[in-house]
């Protein structure tokens, strides 16, 4: 997995994703997605995209786990971004939910935590930078639940060894 840094030459880690609180838009008549626990990781000093993980649980996707890359920009607030990418969902039973996600980073708090927004909106197929193209899979293909909105914390710690890499 990989780490979280800041840019300011500051090597940190995106140990976890708090769940504050986690809803879901109403697109469909079905339930939405509902994160129960999760965690993540990213490294926002590499270059665009950014690959990020994330694994837990969910309704829908039982134990799970999540690929995807994310191209960061600043924003007018310093330290802060946004960014536009895809992810694909990888459900206990092997079944694939595919999207793309917008995420909105505020600035790190005195304690180095972030406020994030990770919205995901699911589609049938997404095109990862490297050309690789995943499609929904399983009962995904033609039923997909209502896009999902997270409100996280991000906790930012000092990392001392370096990233495994797990993505690719």
């Amino acid at each position: 997995m990989r780490c979280l840094t800041r840019q300011h030459g500051l090597k940190t880690a995106l140990v976890a994703l708090l769940c504050a609180s986690v809803s879901a838009m109403q697109v469909h008549a079905e339930e939405p997605v509902k994160l129960t626990k999760f965690t993540g990781e990213t490294d926002l000093q590499l270059p665009n995209p950014v690959p990020f993980t994330l694994e837990g649980n969910a309704t829908h996707l039982g134990d799970f786990t999540a690929l995807g890359e994310v191209v960061f920009v600043p924003v007018d607030v310093e330290d802060a971004l946004v960014g536009e990418g895809v992810v694909v969902f990888t459900a206990a039973n092997g079944d694939r939910l595919v999207g793309v996600t917008h995420w909105d980073v505020d600035p790190p708090d005195a304690n180095l935590n972030s406020a994030t927004s990770i919205h995901m909106s699911w589609r049938d197929s997404v095109k990862f930078s490297d050309g690789t193209v995943v499609a929904n899979t399983g009962h995904f293909v033609k039923s997909r639940p209502p896009d999902l909105v997270v409100s996280a914390i991000i906790v930012v710690l000092h990392r001392l060894l370096p990233a495994v890499r797990t993505l690719r």
